[in-house]
């Protein structure tokens, strides 16, 4: 690609051409560029999972020409005309009501229990609040002297797949993405409901989860603002990302290593980086140069399994005969239609159901819906298709939900 480019400003240079000439060379070398070594990471992809058959971990990362692979039969790479065929093919409006009203009843923000996360994690609130307004959501939580801080698991939906989850006196807040628009201010898809809470309303994390660099699961703003304050746990390929922000307590995790991860008052966790199938990317032309990840937190007494997005994939058997059964899974059941092009990147409520069983999770809540819409089922459909996935693999009526906006989900295991 650099080549190219380079070719062309060579060619300027010695007068052999004109600006839009070269222009022209440029970007179709590096569209030739792009397509020769798609094909031949394609190709390469397939001779390592042949190879990788017979080993007893097949399921292990895949590094091609720099750049990242899925090493699962299910994937299947998609091309620029899919691209196209499915940008001419788009349904319209998501069934979005053009009444703000309506959107705001459809899908209500829950203010978080404030008091029972700061309980949890032995903090007041900044401001001096005690938070106890919005209450009245949670009526049929046991009082706060009755809660075990010790065997207590709260996860609080923001939006997407960002979750602040506390288990055993650790904060972990997972994808962050608090701001109104995916990319900047003006630019990316907007929330369909704003951000419950900010960032500053909640306890300060004591890690953060990241499974890889898409806009909508990484927010630079919140990067920013918790700085070197807090542990990064990334994908390989991340760190470089990260450097450039200013950010150093990052640590670059590959598939299936276990890091032990020590809090300020010795308690300890292991942090275990997974399989997904999925890409990455910010800019195009960082395509899959990091990798992507799901992430386990496990503690004494609870494991709490944070997904990112992912098409259905064995390697969650796999991990779920390595690590299940999960005490919580963090699942995405959005953004999911059409199947024709989103199957092999994000899994549907069915699937969802099937990880879900593959972990042996005790709990699942099924996030990455209602949020920013970048695909084309309706705004409503996961949460419904979810409760129809769940009846039909028959799980029990709380196993695994779509939660609100901003609630505090309550667990003990």
């Amino acid at each position: 690609m650099g080549r190219a480019f380079g070719m062309g400003l060579s060619w300027l240079k010695l007068g052999r051409g004109s600006a839009s000439v070269c222009c022209v060379g440029a970007i179709a070398g590096v569209t030739a560029y792009f397509l020769i070594s798609d094909r031949w990471i394609s190709s390469r992809r397939e001779l390592a999972i042949a190879e990788r058959q017979d080993k007893a971990n097949p399921h292990r990362s895949l590094l091609i020409g720099g750049r990242y692979v899925n090493p699962f039969d299910s994937w299947r790479d998609k091309t620029l005309w899919d691209f196209v065929r499915w940008l001419l093919t788009r349904t319209a409006g998501n069934g979005l009501p053009a009444d703000r009203s309506q959107l705001e009843r459809d899908l209500p923000l829950a203010t978080p229990h404030y008091p029972l996360l700061q309980h949890l994690a032995g903090q007041l609130r900044k401001d001096g609040m005690d938070g106890s307004n919005g209450l009245e959501d949670y009526l049929d939580y046991p009082a706060m002297a009755d809660i075990d801080r010790e065997a207590a698991v709260t996860a609080t939906w923001i939006g997407q797949s960002t979750c602040f989850v506390q288990m055993e006196g650790l904060n972990v807040l997972t994808d962050p993405i608090f701001k109104r628009r995916t990319v900047f201010s003006w630019l990316g898809p907007e929330r369909l409901r704003p951000a419950p809470c900010h960032l500053s309303d909640l306890p300060h994390p004591d890690i953060v989860l990241v499974s890889h660099n898409h806009f909508d699961h990484l927010d630079v703003d919140v990067v920013k603002a918790l700085g070197n304050s807090v542990t990064w746990y990334v994908p390989l390929g991340l760190r470089q990302w990260f450097a450039r922000q200013g950010i150093y307590r990052v640590k670059e995790m590959d598939w299936w290593q276990e890091v032990e991860h020590t809090t300020a008052d010795g308690r300890k966790f292991q942090i275990v980086s997974t399989p997904t199938q999925h890409w990455s990317g910010r800019t195009g032309l960082d395509s899959n140069a990091s990798l992507w990840s799901s992430f386990l937190v496990r503690g004494s007494h609870a494991s709490v399994f944070h997904c990112g997005d992912t098409g259905y994939c064995p390697a969650f058997k796999r991990i779920g005969q390595l690590y299940g059964p999960v005490s919580l899974a963090i699942l995405p059941i959005g953004s999911y239609e059409p199947r024709w092009y989103m199957c092999h990147q994000h899994i549907n409520p069915d699937d969802a159901v099937r990880i879900h069983r593959d972990l042996g999770a005790r709990k699942s809540i099924g996030v990455h819906w209602g949020t920013f819409m970048m695909s084309d089922e309706h705004y409503l459909a996961p949460p419904r298709e979810l409760a129809a996935a769940a009846a039909k693999h028959g799980l029990k009526e709380d196993e695994f939900v779509a939660p609100q906006i901003g609630r505090t989900n309550l667990y003990t295991f």
